[in-house]
């Protein structure tokens, strides 16, 4: 029984919706029970989609169990069907708040991976670079036999962050930038827009609105470049930009998105490990 796993930031929730919706991406899904798991929970509720809601703690003993038993199967049990050696994916979605600090970003994901490296044939990350954050992760996690798949561009180049990813990679970014040149600007995602204020402390009173207003002022930041999906999951999208927009007096544009790259490297990455495990 292959067991594949992502490590995703909350941030790339949609995008991860996405791979998870796509057909036969997998035969049982795994979901670890945290706080920042519960918007992907209500989508795939909302979608139909079957998956478990797991503890953390107690995802290993229960792959563990499955994979020393047939009879026991407790992944059988408890989506109702499938064979012995079905494709498992396990998805851990991590706090945003980790980007408050690039060193407990890094200390957060580097747990996370060697935690779940023992019971993964493979784990893909939902990162980028993250201000380099991420930069050496497989040379300084290479004692761990799990391989370690990274989001990478059409170019094989990794991504820088989850704006790049948004675009479509990081040429495409710089292209963005140059379009955007002269203007202080600002890219969002659904997924920035409705968590904007959870990057750093709630934004709950007046006080601190005016402080990034200012702040705005001072880096002369005037436009908010909406990133447009063919797919929408995010129904009140439109609604949290122009609200956001309104607040801070910028002016909205639009710029296509893509989910080329998070669909291209979670099927390279599958593919891989059920190869690997035949």
């Amino acid at each position: 029984m292959p067991v594949m796993s992502i490590i995703a930031c909350r941030i790339l929730e949609e995008e991860l919706f996405h791979v998870v919706s796509l057909k036969a991406a997998f035969d049982y899904l795994v979901v670890v029970d945290t706080r920042e798991a519960q918007g992907l929970s209500r989508r795939l509720k909302a979608a139909n989609i079957p998956f478990a809601s797991v503890q953390e703690e107690k995802v290993s003993e229960m792959l563990r169990q499955t994979r020393s038993s047939y009879r026991w199967n407790i992944i059988r049990r408890l989506f109702m069907n499938g064979s012995h050696e079905s494709f498992t994916l396990v998805v851990h979605v991590l706090e945003l708040g980790l980007h408050r600090d690039l060193t407990l970003l890094r200390r957060g994901v580097y747990a996370a991976v060697e935690q779940m490296s023992a019971y993964s044939d493979g784990i893909l990350l939902f990162y980028g670079l993250c201000g380099n954050s991420l930069q050496n992760i497989e040379k300084d996690l290479s004692h761990i036999r799990c391989p370690i798949y990274l989001l990478r561009d059409g170019e094989n180049n990794r991504v820088d962050d989850c704006i790049s990813i948004a675009l479509g990679g990081n040429r495409k970014y710089e292209e963005a930038f140059e379009i955007c040149r002269g203007n202080g600007t600002l890219f969002f995602t659904p997924m920035w827009a409705s968590n904007w204020k959870d990057l750093d402390s709630p934004v709950n009173k007046q006080k601190d609105i005016e402080t990034i207003r200012d702040s705005f002022k001072r880096h002369h930041i005037s436009r908010i470049v909406k990133i447009e999906k063919g797919t929408r999951y995010d129904p009140v999208f439109e609604e949290n930009i122009k609200k956001f927009a309104h607040m801070f007096g910028l002016e909205i544009t639009s710029l296509p998105g893509s989910t080329e790259i998070v669909e291209r490297c979670y099927l390279d990455a599958k593919n891989t490990i059920t190869n690997v495990c035949k």
